[in-house]
């Protein structure tokens, strides 16, 4: 796994992280959100991970295995999110279904030879028989030298929003919790009706019945 690999997984978020700080947010707003099925997500990385040093399993088979555990993870988390969250994590999900489409008909994700060499377990030079090659590793990243796909960019900027948005979300406190419901004939401090009620008995209590 490559340096610029890692670059271009951690720059979204961390991107995300710097537009919340700037907008007000705060990455409290963060523990907002409650992430279920997190093995999902480490098994995505590892079979990423394995790819690139397991002979055995370079190909198709593998990054089946990483964009279904990524795909089931946003499909177990996105359902009753805010509406913003969830038109974030869809972007992830188009972008993710767009890189699946050329893997699926080439058997890896095709790249444009005239903007990079060498081939990985993951990426094939494009040529005149590549189906689908537009959706491949053809827009070049200058900075990094290397090439990312429209579906990268949309899994990115998705990733970017998520992270945005959820920051901006109010953080939870003690204080915040909802009181629970008064008894009957209970004193509750800083309730006047209680405390009236208290007095009125005591007046009772101490006048003379004739």
């Amino acid at each position: 796994m490559s340096y610029r690999f890692a670059i271009l997984m951690a720059a979204p978020p961390l991107a995300g992280v710097a537009l919340g700080y700037l907008s007000g947010g705060r990455l409290g707003g963060l523990r907002t959100i409650e992430v279920k099925a997190l093995w999902l997500v480490w098994l995505a990385a590892a079979a990423q991970f394995a790819q690139y040093r397991v002979p055995i399993l370079h190909g198709p088979v593998t990054l089946v295995v990483v964009f279904g555990a990524v795909l089931a993870w946003l499909a177990v988390n996105l359902p009753r999110r805010p509406v913003a969250l969830r038109v974030a994590g869809l972007l992830i999900v188009l972008g993710a279904l767009l890189n699946g489409l050329p893997i699926a008909l080439n058997g890896r994700m095709p790249y444009d030879a005239g903007a990079a060499t060498g081939e990985t377990p993951k990426n094939v030079a494009a040529n005149e028989q590549t189906r689908a090659a537009i959706l491949g590793d053809t827009i070049p990243l200058a900075p990094l030298h290397a090439l990312i796909s429209p579906g990268d960019i949309l899994i990115g900027g998705g990733a970017c929003a998520f992270v945005l948005l959820a920051m901006r979300r109010p953080e939870r406190r003690p204080h915040d919790a909802v009181p629970a419901p008064a008894v009957p004939g209970a004193l509750h401090p800083g309730h006047p009706g209680a405390a009236a009620l208290h007095d009125r008995r005591s007046a009772r209590a101490g006048r003379l019945i004739p």
